[in-house]
């Protein structure tokens, strides 16, 4: 069959319309130029032409993140403090959701979506000093590949090939009509790094062990348990039009020379040292604490939809392997008693079903409603019943650096045990828990947060590889028919079918609703893009 060929150098998607109402995280309102709602008149507004600017930000963040390599691991912090600033990607996102070509100078897609074609840009240098070529994307993208289960379902057996120094393919045996999205999301952080750093990871773990990037920004310390420093890339080559960006996309210049990311676990902590200046930015702060920065001239706040809460079970080995245990667990719980524990007022967090947030237009489902927010105690005894059950520990695996995931579990414990099922709480703190997730013979369910994906096959927990690890053929198939359609109208209509499927039958998981976490910065902290968190590419700081 003839090839035809399309040249895309803004978005590289087979048709231009894909991700209408795929837009900017859920905000609830009007979005500010950061890319989130804006709460005062003028947060955020660049400083005068007068101002001084300061050389240091420092970062309150609520724990430490298990690793720095992004992509061997989700965890968001880790991602945060790497993504755009040490690390950039061949494709990125704009804050409409929208992938633009970041490393790659422009991308070729066939008209089938089977083949896709990146240009490199010439004369891109790694903080190491080495150019980045193809050998290096080819390396970094493979990786990333057998790293992501969601990645190796939809490109398959396919790799990435190098064409020449600056241009690499990946040819696929079914049409892929959503990889750029896939490789510009954060939470599948594609980062490119050299050849040499995967060569050269760590036996034991295959963890890399040197963190060197693209970005505007270079490693330069980790204090064990106490920061992460970055400093600015004296010889980064912005790209793009100064003054041109969006969501992680765009001009990228490091104004301030050094970030620190500080880890300080204590949700007080955090809010009082951005009120007395200690920290410039307080990342992810309690809603009852919220009240201390609410209509203060001298912060800024950051509010965005952050994610849905819900339990994830263990279907590997164990009590959650049982359908009929995991449609117990849904019935014995009421979702508004979890969101109101964890998240205390309804300003904070919503009713929902769907597994894409309702501002995603083009995805938003009820498919399988009926199910949710249907607590009936009596039908849970019924299901523990009909499996068997007969007394067995059910154990939760519980994030402890999180007060939401350890107000959750009191819930979730409490009202299983009024259907008569015998809870563990395996409470740990947040390194511990992500090594432990891995492991199948620890728990039998997780608490976890997915923030909002643009794509619904993105979802990390009905991958098969993902722990909880998702293996139902049923929707596997559905994901794979997802990310094989060529239009969005027929991808949602496999997505309806398999939102359904996992409602009324499979129940990976259960939700309980959606989040919105704020932020709180100083008012002398200027330009900063939070989309998915803080993003420091062209912030300032007055002195």
């Amino acid at each position: 069959m003839k090839k035809t060929w399309k040249r895309i150098v803004t978005a590289g998607l087979c048709t231009a319309m894909l991700l209408t109402g795929c837009a900017g995280g859920g905000q609830e309102k009007e979005k500010a130029d950061t890319g989130t709602e804006t709460l005062s008149k003028e947060q955020g507004e660049t400083g005068s032409e007068e101002a001084e600017y300061g050389d240091v930000i420092r970062v309150a963040m609520a724990a430490v993140p298990d690793s720095m390599d992004v992509h061997y691991q989700s965890d968001q912090l880790a991602r945060i403090i790497g993504y755009g600033m040490i690390w950039e990607s061949l494709m990125t996102m704009t804050e409409e959701y929208i992938p633009k070509p970041e490393l790659a100078e422009s991308c070729q897609v066939n008209e089938d979506c089977t083949e896709y074609i990146y240009n490199l840009r010439k004369g891109v240098m790694f903080h190491n000093g080495q150019e980045m070529k193809a050998d290096d994307v080819v390396a970094s993208m493979n990786r990333w590949i057998l790293a992501y289960g969601s990645a190796s379902e939809m490109v398959g057996e396919s790799r990435f090939e190098k064409v020449d120094d600056y241009t690499v393919k990946i040819s696929l045996e079914k049409p892929a009509l959503f990889l750029n999205e896939l490789i510009a999301a954060q939470s599948q952080c594609s980062a490119i790094m050299p050849q040499s750093v995967i060569d050269h990871a760590d036996e034991g773990t295959g963890f890399i062990k040197e963190y060197i990037g693209t970005g505007p920004y270079t490693f330069v310390e980790w204090a064990d348990g106490q920061y992460i420093q970055l400093t600015r890339n004296e010889e980064y080559q912005p790209y793009g039009t100064p003054g041109e960006a969006s969501g992680w996309w765009g001009y990228k210049n490091a104004y301030i020379k050094d970030v620190y990311f500080d880890f300080v676990p204590d949700n007080i902590t955090r809010g009082t040292g951005v009120l007395t200046g200690e920290y410039d930015f307080g990342f992810q702060l309690p809603s009852d604490n919220y009240s201390m920065f609410d209509q203060n001239p001298d912060t800024i706040i950051y509010k965005e939809n952050a994610g849905s809460a819900m339990t994830v079970f263990n279907k590997k080995e164990g009590l959650g392997t049982n359908p009929l245990i995991r449609k117990a667990v849904l019935y014995a719980v009421e979702p508004e008693n979890v969101m109101q524990a964890a998240w205390t007022s309804s300003d904070f967090y919503r009713m929902e079903s769907s597994y894409m947030s309702q501002e995603q237009a083009n995805w938003y489902s009820k498919a399988g409603a009926e199910c949710y927010n249907a607590t009936d105690k009596e039908k849970a005894k019924e299901y523990l019943k009909e499996a068997g059950y007969n007394g067995e520990t059910f154990r939760i695996l519980v994030n402890s650096d999180h007060n939401f995931f350890t107000a959750m579990a009191v819930v979730l414990k409490s009202e299983l045990e009024a259907v008569g099922m015998n809870v563990e709480l395996k409470t740990v703190e947040a390194a511990t828990f992500l090594n432990q997730r891995n492991d199948s013979s620890i728990y039998d369910a997780f608490l976890a947060t997915p923030i909002p994906v643009c794509v619904p096959s993105m979802q990390i927990y009905l991958n098969p590889s993902w722990p909880g690890w998702t293996t139902d053929e049923k929707v596997q198939e559905l994901n794979g028919k997802i990310n094989a359609s060529l239009s969005v109208e027929e991808a949602k209509t496999f997505w309806d079918q398999l939102q359904e499927y996992c409602w009324t039958e499979a129940l990976p998981v259960v939700k309980y609703g959606e989040f919105f976490n704020y932020s709180v910065s100083t008012s002398k902290v200027k330009d900063l893009v939070y989309f998915n968190g803080p993003y420091i590419g062209n912030a300032k700081i007055e002195k």
